[in-house]
C-alpha cells in the first residue's frame, strides 16, 4: 500500500516517464466495468457488445493518429510494440537493420537482439543538436543492404523531434522496399501526427504517457506491411497478438487520446510557457552560467535536459527530491544502466552527460518555478562547493 508522504510543496517534473491517469477515466472504468467485464472473445450478445467497444477505442486512437491507411494494434506497452517490430518484420542473414542513436532502450535492446540471427545493426549518428544527421542516413542507406528503418520521432531524452515526413522520403527514395518504424511515443498527444501524411510504415505509441492506465500500448501497421506475432495463443487482435484483450485500457487509452488531442495546441502553448519561464529563471539565477541547456527552443517543450559539469546528475536529483521536486536523469526504462549514450551520441563530454538531469512538463499540472529554480540554485551551490572543498 502507498502512503501519502505530505509535504508542503510537491511538483511532478518526469511526465516523460508517465503521467498522472486522468480522474474522469476511472468514472468510465467503474461504469464499464459494471456492466461490461465480459470476455470480448467469447461469442454470446454482452460479449459482442464488449467487442465493439474495444474496437470502438481503436477507431478513435486511429482517428487521432491520422491512421486511416492502417491497422491499430493493441499490445501490453510501447516496449511490446517495439519488441514486435524487431522480432516480426520479415529479415534474413547478411541483411543491415538501421536505428537512430537516439533511440528508447526499448528499441536499441530490440535491435542489438538480432546480431544472432545474422543481421547487422549499425546506428544512424545525431547532430549536436540530437537529430538525424541526415548526410550520414544518406551513406548508410546507399551502402548497406537494408530492410528496416527505426527512427525515434521525439527524443525522450531531449525532446528533439525528428522530421520524420521528411526522413521516410529520403529512405523510401533509396529503397521503397525499406520498412521504416517510428517510436511515437513522446509525441503523440504532444504535437500533431498524422501516419499517412508521415509516410511510415510502423509507429509504436503508449497509453500512460498521455493520462491513461498503463499497461496498454498500441503498434500501427500500414496497410500491406507483414509482422509476424510476437505472442501466440488465442488469435485475439485478429490473430496479431494473442492474450486476453485489455479493455478497460483500451477505453482508457481513447478516452485519453481524444482528450488530449482535441486540446493539443492549446497543452503545446501551456508547456511552451512552462519551459521558457522555467529556463529564463534558470538562467537568470545564480547558477545561470553553470547549467547548459540541452534541449532548443525548436525541440518539443514537454522535454528539458540540462547539463552540470563536475557533480553527479543522479545526487542532484536525490537533493530535489528532499525539497518535493520529482525530475530524473533520463529515460526511466534505462535508469539503472551507467551514463547516457544518447547524450554521449550528441558529443556531450562526459562529465556532462554524468551531470545532465531531465524535466519534463504536463499542461495539466501547476508549477511554482521560482520556488523550483530557487531549490536547483541552493541544491547545485552546495555541490559545487562540495566539490571545491574536496579539490
Amino acid at each position: 500500500m502507498l502512503h501519502n508522504v505530505s509535504m508542503k510543496n510537491l511538483y511532478y517534473l518526469d511526465n516523460a516517464a508517465t503521467t498522472k491517469v486522468f480522474d474522469e477515466v476511472f468514472d468510465i472504468l467503474k461504469e464499464s466495468n459494471t456492466n461490461g467485464y465480459y470476455n470480448p472473445s467469447a461469442s454470446y450478445k454482452q460479449a459482442i457488445q464488449v467487442k465493439e467497444v474495444l474496437n470502438n477505442s481503436r477507431e478513435t486512437i486511429s482517428k487521432h493518429l491520422g491512421g486511416s491507411g492502417g491497422k491499430l494494434y493493441f499490445t501490453s506497452s510501447a516496449t511490446e510494440s517495439n519488441n514486435t517490430v524487431f522480432s516480426g518484420v520479415h529479415l534474413r542473414a547478411g541483411q543491415t537493420v538501421l536505428i537512430s542513436a537516439g533511440e528508447h532502450p526499448s528499441v536499441y535492446e530490440s535491435a542489438n537482439n538480432l546480431t544472432k540471427k545474422g543481421i547487422v545493426i549499425k546506428q544512424i549518428p545525431l547532430t549536436s543538436f540530437g537529430d538525424i544527421d541526415e548526410d550520414s542516413l544518406l551513406k548508410l542507406l546507399e551502402e548497406n543492404n537494408v530492410a528496416l528503418v527505426s527512427i525515434i520521432h521525439v527524443s525522450n531524452e531531449t525532446g528533439r523531434i525528428n522530421d520524420i515526413k521528411k526522413l521516410c522520403k529520403l529512405v523510401k527514395s533509396v529503397n521503397p522496399k525499406i520498412i521504416l518504424h517510428s517510436d511515437g511515443v513522446q509525441a503523440f498527444g504532444k504535437i500533431k501526427v498524422n501516419l499517412n501524411e508521415l509516410g511510415v510504415d510502423l509507429y509504436t505509441i503508449s497509453a500512460h504517457k498521455i493520462y491513461a492506465l498503463r499497461g496498454i500500448g498500441a503498434l500501427w501497421i500500414k496497410n500491406g506491411v507483414v509482422v509476424d506475432p510476437l505472442l501466440l495463443g488465442g488469435g485475439q487482435e485478429n490473430g496479431f497478438r494473442s492474450s486476453t484483450e485489455n479493455v478497460l485500457g483500451a477505453i482508457s487509452f481513447a478516452y485519453s487520446a481524444s482528450r488530449v488531442c482535441e486540446n493539443i495546441e492549446n497543452n503545446y502553448n501551456i508547456v511552451k510557457s512552462y519551459k521558457n519561464e522555467f529556463v529564463e529563471k534558470l538562467k537568470n539565477s545564480k547558477i545561470g552560467s553553470l547549467v547548459e541547456i540541452n534541449s532548443l527552443n525548436d525541440n518539443s517543450p514537454y522535454i528539458v535536459s540540462l547539463s552540470f559539469d563536475n557533480i553527479k546528475g543522479e545526487v542532484l536529483m536525490n537533493f530535489l527530491e528532499s525539497d518535493g521536486i520529482l525530475i530524473s536523469t533520463g529515460s526511466a526504462c534505462s535508469s539503472k544502466k551507467a551514463g547516457n549514450r544518447i547524450l554521449t551520441a550528441m558529443g556531450l563530454s562526459l562529465t556532462k552527460v554524468i551531470g545532465s538531469v531531465r524535466i519534463s512538463f504536463s499542461p495539466y499540472l501547476d508549477y511554482d518555478f521560482d520556488y523550483i529554480v530557487s531549490c536547483f540554485e541552493k541544491n547545485v551551490l552546495h555541490l559545487y562547493e562540495n566539490v571545491k572543498v574536496k579539490k
